[in-house]
């Protein structure tokens, strides 16, 4: 009996610690295989330059050209805003235009006359004919008009600048896209209204998308622009996407936070911040953007870069 509980003693020990040397030994070797010589984080994202699309002005949306999910290309038509307003107010000033340009006409017949009366009432006036007062208001009568065909000039400026500006405002009324990509989202539907700035889209161009990674700063000594990256990305755990480090933060990313921290009291909390990096992907890899691996903003990934010291 003594042999016997002795036997279970020694099971009740050695079954437990070989279980746990084994998982040391699995942990320790997936260590040493896969991450020693790497700097790795899982608080990593596909990133991408986000295009708004909006309105310069104000208008009541008449037509959508696109919705989520589209791909557009650069200078497409997206969005028609109503222009009836802006065709009639285009229609008064070049009927404002002609009317000036008829006062130019006018104001050069008046000048050409006051010329002439001028010009007979020179002659008279040396032969004492008339009197200096006439004279007088012969050459008063030439200098109104010239500054009257000035005036009627500066209208037909005016008008057509206006027009300038109506015929502007129409272009305004046509929104394009102004880079080719897809569309993440719709803000609007047809028959709101609009103001100047609202998002109408947002475009992002999936044919230039890089990761960005935020790193505890105290693993930043041994990473250099140039490292090699490994991601992985959650959607895809059986593919791997290769890459390097192409831009290391100028500050942490708690600086551009709404409130950022301030230690000016001396009571804080020492807290290991976190830097972004940026980390470009080969272009081979994700410009096609095939069915089985496309990339979106947003994505969630998981990044080792090459330590430098290995």
């Amino acid at each position: 009996m003594a042999s016997k509980k002795s036997l279970v003693k020694k099971k009740r020990f050695w079954i437990p610690t070989i279980v746990v040397l084994l998982g040391a030994a699995v942990v320790v070797g997936y260590w040493y295989t896969y991450l020693r010589g790497y700097i790795t984080t899982d608080d990593a994202f596909v990133d991408g330059d986000p295009v708004s699309i909006s309105s310069k002005i104000a208008g009541r949306i008449t037509q959508l050209n696109a919705s989520d999910g589209d791909t557009v290309t650069q200078g497409q038509l997206l969005v028609q805003l109503d222009d009836s307003d802006l065709r009639a107010q285009e229609a008064q000033a070049e009927a404002g235009l002609e009317y000036a340009q008829q006062a130019v006409g006018l104001a050069e017949v008046n000048l050409q006359k006051a010329q002439e009366d001028l010009n007979r009432s020179t002659t008279q006036f040396k032969e004492s004919i008339i009197p200096q007062e006439q004279y007088d208001h012969t050459k008063r009568a030439v200098d109104l008009a010239q500054a009257q065909k000035k005036v009627a000039s500066a209208q037909v400026n005016n008008s057509r600048s206006q027009i300038e500006v109506i015929r502007t405002q129409l272009q305004n009324t046509k929104i394009v896209a102004s880079s080719t990509g897809v569309v993440a989202r719709k803000w609007v539907m047809p028959g709101d209204i609009i103001q100047p700035g609202q998002p109408v889209f947002t475009i992002y161009d999936l044919g230039n998308l890089w990761v960005t990674a935020y790193f505890e700063e105290t693993k930043l000594e041994n990473m250099k622009l140039g490292s090699p990256v490994e991601v992985e990305v959650d959607a895809y755990p059986n593919h791997r996407f290769n890459g390097k480090v192409t831009l290391i933060g100028a500050a942490a990313a708690s600086r551009f936070s709404l409130i950022p921290p301030n230690n000016a009291s001396g009571n804080f909390t020492k807290v290991t911040q976190r830097v972004p990096v940026k980390i470009g992907l080969d272009e081979m890899q994700f410009r096609g953007n095939d069915s089985d691996h496309r990339l979106l903003p947003g994505m969630s990934v998981e990044v080792k870069v090459k330590d430098s010291r290995y």
